[in-house]
This record gives C-alpha cells, sequence and structure tokens, in this order.
C-alpha cells in the first residue's frame, strides 16, 4: 500500500509542478527555477547526511545513481525551458508520456515482459499526449 500512496503523491506533485514553474517562469527564468530547486535538494541532502540516513560512498551501484541525477537534471531543465515557450497544458501531457518510455526500456533493459495491454498503453499514452498537443 506504501506504493500506492507515493505514486499518488507524486502524480499529484508532478502535476502541481506544470503549474508552479508556469507561474515562476512569469517573473523568472528557467536557471532560477534550477538554483531554487538545487538548494531545495540541498537541504534534503544535509538532513540525510546528519541524520546518517545516508553517506558518500562509490560502489557498482553509484554510477547508475550518478546517470539517474543527470538525466533528473536535464529532463527537468528540458521541462522548464518547455515551459517557458509552450502552454502547460501541452508540455506536461506530452511529458507524461514517459510512462511508454519506461515500459519499453524495462522490456529492453529489465528483460520485462512487453504484453498486449502493455503495448496497448503505450499507444494510448502517445495517441493521448498527440491529441492534446495539437489542439
Amino acid at each position: 500500500m506504501i506504493w500506492l500512496i507515493c505514486a499518488l503523491y507524486f502524480v499529484g506533485s508532478i502535476g502541481a509542478l506544470g503549474i508552479t514553474s508556469t507561474l515562476a517562469l512569469r517573473h523568472l527564468r528557467w536557471p532560477d527555477l534550477v538554483l531554487w530547486v538545487g538548494i531545495g535538494y540541498m537541504i534534503v541532502v544535509a538532513f540525510l547526511l546528519i541524520t546518517h540516513h545516508t553517506t558518500l560512498q562509490i560502489t557498482s551501484g553509484s554510477w547508475w545513481a550518478i546517470l539517474s541525477g543527470a538525466l533528473a537534471i536535464s529532463g527537468l531543465i528540458a521541462l522548464y525551458v518547455g515551459l517557458q515557450h509552450g502552454s502547460a497544458a501541452k508540455v506536461v501531457t506530452v511529458s507524461a508520456a514517459y510512462p511508454a518510455m519506461t515500459v519499453l526500456l524495462a522490456a529492453l533493459f529489465l528483460s520485462e515482459g512487453l504484453t498486449v495491454p502493455h503495448v496497448l498503453g503505450v499507444l494510448f499514452v502517445v495517441a493521448g499526449g498527440v491529441l492534446i498537443a495539437a489542439f
């Protein structure tokens, strides 16, 4: 049940992110948003280090974590730039098609099954994004 609560929170927070970012971009530039998000991350990292929930260590999995961080940062910057140049409804809707990419990459790299419902779901996600972006 914890996974569902976390997933629903993610949906709500990422959905709200498109709105809060667009409102901020009315007064700031995308690098300013990256700065404030970075400050937020630094506060969380400081808390995790101080409370001994994590330590800085390099292991074989660290490179995947570093790549994950790079993807998260570059993806967020791309979202901010997109929001600066397009409507929130279109940018966030097209951006929300990322589960289709996850399904395909999971099949390729994690050997997760690609079933007919998965393929249909991917097609529906992509079609929904196209419909909203086109109109």
